[in-house]
């Protein structure tokens, strides 16, 4: 039977399989457009915490493999002759419950496996990492080759298992390795593509640990120290300049009457209880009003007495500026910030960041002694280079190349917000400027001695994420 190649249903499949093997983009193959399918973690804590979401995302991922499996062999069946309804009907009925749980099998298998391996290079690095005569950053960039190879084979063997196992009636999973002896030549020749392969992909996407040349800044996300305080309080302010963080970082807000206030959410209802915006209501009317979080509670707070606190304890601030809207104009906000805060925020060496370029290059435009940065909530690998000294990332998104990008620049890089240990010490390897985070008792505590890191939590972090294996 004559193949239709412009048949609705055959680009449905591959369409299917293409989706599928998105996963795989992380370990054995790179397509331009899966560089820019990552989620970031600000985005994933936001499931994480819903338990019922969680659990339908699992039914519904669940559900797309079993349909994947149910339809492998449509696409050959249709090359054998057959129709496209036909073959999907023979894949369907093909696929039985039995070779289902033997891919399963599979599946579970490799990851078993590649879970020991992780295991296995967590402890080679942490053995190195406790010998003061070997170099702990080369040994975590060999350990890096040496699994990007393995990513390679166990993505080649999941496949080799996967087609071998649709395609035959075999009961025996592991067959082929008992009925041929290996000899010792196969078994270095593999350990030396692994080693090839690895290295080759290392070295094109820059993927080593790189030399670090500058010391981590700790800045306090919104003022916290774990749950001292309502975040963006004098409250929360008070306790952390206690413990001197190199920033704290500190959101403002536009009001009615054009000052600004303390503030994260363009919306207070979820601190307050109130379904009011900042812009439509006058300082003097937020100041009385009461927010409550993490077990506290305390009044809205202007930025001037905010400031004002932590320039008088020689604290310095991270100010982020926060726009309703793309479509405000930020001319005049820029300029009733300037007129009320420009001098002595230059004089205090304090850092503004936003979201908004535009907001940033009026700032930059209309005083330059102010050092602003540019706010970026997913790295698409492009940055503008114009108007700003410095750039905060979302951490998760964040790799090697763009940390090398924004350096050539001669600019700095903040990386926002890492809250756990393992995130704390992969990113304290990767030459960033300045980390922040809600923890900075903890993150200070990971920074302690200077010089001295834990490559192989670093390391573990990586391999977890399986951060840009291509």
């Amino acid at each position: 039977m004559k193949l239709k190649v412009f048949n609705p249903g055959i680009h449905l499949i591959c369409l299917l399989f293409l989706i599928a093997g998105l996963p795989l983009a992380n370990v054995g193959c790179k397509l331009p457009l899966v560089t820019l399918i990552k989620l970031p973690y600000f985005i994933a804590q936001t499931f994480i915490k819903n338990i019922f979401l969680v659990a339908a995302i699992l039914l519904v991922v669940m559900f797309f493999w079993l349909l994947i499996i149910k339809l492998l062999q449509t696409i050959p069946a249709i090359m054998s002759g057959k129709s496209f309804s036909d073959a999907v009907r023979y894949s369907w009925f093909e696929m039985s419950a039995k070779k289902i749980r033997h891919l399963t099998l599979v599946f579970l298998t490799n990851l078993i496996v590649l879970l020991l391996l992780i295991g296995l290079v967590f402890c080679i690095q942490t053995l190195v990492d406790r010998v003061p005569f070997f170099s702990a950053r080369v040994s975590a960039n060999l350990l890096i080759v040496f699994f990007t190879g393995l990513l390679y084979g166990a993505t080649y063997e999941l496949l080799r298992c996967i087609f071998r196992n649709s395609f035959s009636d075999q009961e025996k999973i592991f067959a082929p390795f008992f009925e041929h002896k290996i000899s010792i030549k196969q078994i270095l020749l593999a350990i030396v593509s692994i080693i090839c392969i690895g290295l080759i992909s290392s070295i094109s996407t820059n993927n080593f640990f790189p030399v670090i040349n500058r010391r981590v800044l700790i800045i306090s996300h919104k003022g916290s120290n774990g749950n001292n305080g309502v975040p963006n309080s004098l409250q929360s302010l008070k306790s952390t300049s206690r413990l001197k963080p190199n920033y704290i970082e500190v959101d403002v807000r536009y009001t009615k009457d054009h000052q600004f206030v303390v503030m994260h959410d363009d919306n207070l209802k979820s601190l307050t209880g109130k379904n009011l915006k900042p812009e439509q209501a006058t300082l003097e009317q937020l100041e009385k009003i009461t927010m409550k979080a993490v077990g506290h509670q305390t009044k809205i707070t202007s930025f001037q007495k905010y400031a004002n606190y932590a320039w008088n304890h020689g604290q310095k601030l991270l100010v982020e500026i926060k726009t309703p809207s793309i479509s405000q104009k930020y001319e005049s906000l820029s300029k009733v910030f300037l007129s009320e805060y420009g001098k002595s925020l230059v004089k205090h060496h304090d850092l503004i960041h936003s979201l908004n370029q535009g907001l940033i290059n009026s700032i930059h435009k209309k005083d330059p002694n102010l050092k602003v940065g540019f706010i970026i909530s997913y790295n698409t690998e492009s940055l503008p280079h114009k108007g700003n000294n410095f750039y905060t990332i979302e951490y998760s998104t964040l790799d090697n190349e763009l940390v090398g990008t924004v350096h050539r620049q001669g600019k700095r890089i903040f990386a926002w917000t890492s809250d756990d240990a393992l995130s704390m010490h992969w990113l304290s390897v990767m030459n960033v400027d300045g980390i922040i985070t809600d923890y900075p008792q903890k993150l200070k505590t990971i920074l302690k001695t200077p010089g001295r890191f834990d490559y192989n939590k670093a390391l573990l972090f990586y391999m977890l994420n399986i951060r840009q294996v291509y």
